[in-house]
């Protein structure tokens, strides 16, 4: 009988760390929660790095050794910062464990994850404004605070609270929102306390309205122009500048778009532009597609833009069925033009000398110029 009872007795440290008896005297093996090895190696050029190390199953159910770099000793220059860094990847190796016991994961935790993880799929412009939002407001604030710490009322009072516009109040509230979307998804949290505060699955109503309400609503009117407003500011800018504005107002596209427009974008016998990409300048410059699909169309050419361009083209000397129509001469034609610095530098002084201030892009866009130039 002794020899009977006592491996039921030893149980779990006759048989292991891995084993254990439950109440029916049936085993089963427990979840564990891998933290993994972090190690600096050398390299023979450049700073050394922080490597993350762990072991994972392959589809044979093998175990197998993977490492991955979090970044160099520059970027994390104790072990402590670079075990933080590391946080985020634990929790995808660990995505098979029981999220709901892990119960230190922060805000700065989630946002490494949600960088590792989602952010790369966006956009490029996407991508850095999210950041900007992120490291800016939401991770100073709620950074150090744990998930299930972070209340509806209480970011919507912070947000309320916050000097800033209503339109950026709106946008962190979306960045913080989609923080929490991506932690339900990965079972960080049972719910998003930003949008609708009610548990996944409770089957309650759910949108803005029992989620963190802020308004979007402007608090200024936008500068609308008249004709004569727009042709004194065209006669302080030089034939480049005007036709920008012309192209602009014309064919009310966004800053980025009018941007990467080429040459072969421009169809002079059959009257039409052709909107394909859009240029974003940041990180060194990339053409992307537009910001949506309606923006990617053929718009109709009018007469006097066509005589416009074809002028300016003759100008131009990257005049090329792939050059930008409004290329850098100090990036040899490589990139467009920065329309930012153009508007800062040439446009927006122009028209202030005229005594109309606060002009941009957005405005000419949506200002339609057929009326002036046909005049």
């Amino acid at each position: 009988m002794i020899c009977i009872d006592l491996p039921l007795r030893l149980g779990y440290s006759a048989l292991g760390c891995q084993c254990r008896l439950n109440k029916g005297g049936t085993l089963f093996r427990r979840t564990r929660y891998q933290q993994g090895s972090l190690v600096l190696e050398e390299r023979k050029r450049g700073s050394a790095v922080w490597v993350y190390r762990w072991w994972e199953k392959d589809i044979n159910g093998k175990p197998v050794r993977r490492k991955l770099q979090i970044g160099s000793l520059g970027q994390y220059p104790t072990e402590s910062v670079a075990q933080a860094a590391a946080d985020a990847l634990r929790l995808t190796i660990n995505n098979p464990s029981n999220r709901r016991n892990l119960r230190q994961t922060t805000v700065n935790i989630l946002w490494e994850h949600y960088c590792r993880e989602e952010l790369p799929l966006k956009e490029m412009s996407t991508q850095d404004a999210y950041s900007f939002y992120a490291k800016n407001w939401i991770l100073p604030r709620w950074g150090t605070v744990l998930l299930e710490e972070i209340k509806t009322v209480e970011v919507e009072r912070w947000l309320r609270a916050a000097e800033v516009a209503d339109g950026t109040r709106a946008k962190i509230k979306c960045v913080l929102s989609a923080l929490f979307s991506h932690a339900v998804r990965w079972e960080f949290c049972g719910h998003n306390p930003i949008s609708s505060g009610i548990p996944v699955g409770s089957g309650g109503k759910r949108g803005p309205s029992t989620g963190v309400r802020v308004s979007a609503k402007r608090q200024e009117a936008p500068l609308v122009l008249s004709s004569e407003q727009v042709k004194l500011g065209l006669t302080k800018l030089g034939f480049r500048d005007q036709l920008l504005v012309f192209l602009d107002g014309a064919l009310g596209t966004r800053r980025g778009e009018l941007g990467a427009l080429r040459w072969s974008d421009c169809n002079f016998d059959g009257m039409s532009f052709s909107v394909q990409h859009s240029y974003y300048w940041r990180r060194g410059g990339h053409l992307k597609a537009t910001k949506t699909e309606a923006s990617a169309k053929v718009l109709p050419m009018h007469l006097a833009l066509k005589d416009a361009l074809l002028e300016w083209k003759s100008q131009t000397e990257y005049n090329g069925a792939g050059d930008f129509v409004f290329p850098s001469l100090r990036c040899k034609g490589k990139k467009p033009l920065d329309l930012a610095a153009v508007l800062k530098k040439k446009i927006q002084p122009a028209f202030a000398s005229v005594g109309i201030i606060g002009v941009g892009w957005h405005t000419f866009r949506h200002y339609s110029v057929f009326r002036t130039i046909t005049r």
